[in-house]
């Protein structure tokens, strides 16, 4: 009879243990998750925010200026414009930082409970004077392709 109260004691403790180990693990396992909120990650907009604005530092004026989501065509003056735009933004960050030598992704959020296809990309443009600034770059999905807003 010993031998069964404590059999059934083991198995009570047991029972509770897990129960504890559950409740202090589970606002830790939430924690680690992907979303915050309504709001989770999705790096392929981030990566392909870093590759238009890589593409930039590189000299893909025209590139970087195609990237940005347009809807419907705009007259050619008005692109070249645009390219020209790029040009400047790059030759100012060359003349107040010697240019830009990395750019990193520092986060993406997308708000899921709004839209899985608009995101904001967290990137970090490291100065070649060492100087770090955070931009925070609008993403648009269209089709299976990320574009900046």
């Amino acid at each position: 009879m010993t031998n069964r109260i404590t059999a059934k004691l083991q198995a009570c403790l047991t029972a509770c243990l897990a129960a504890l180990i559950f409740t202090l693990l589970a606002p830790v396992m939430s924690a680690c998750s992907s979303s915050e909120g309504g709001k989770t990650k999705d790096m392929a907009a981030a990566e392909a925010a870093k590759e238009i604005y890589d593409s930039l530092r590189n000299g893909g004026y025209e590139y970087f200026t195609d990237m940005t989501y347009r809807n419907g065509r705009i007259p050619e003056n008005y692109r070249k414009q645009l390219v020209m735009n790029s040009k400047m933004f790059l030759f100012q960050m060359q003349k107040d930082h010697g240019g830009i030598h990395d750019i990193q992704i520092v986060d993406c959020r997308t708000d899921s409970a709004r839209s899985s296809v608009d995101a904001n990309a967290f990137l970090l443009l490291c100065f070649n004077d060492s100087t770090k600034e955070e931009v925070v770059v609008p993403m648009v999905k269209i089709g299976e392709k990320w574009m900046m807003r």
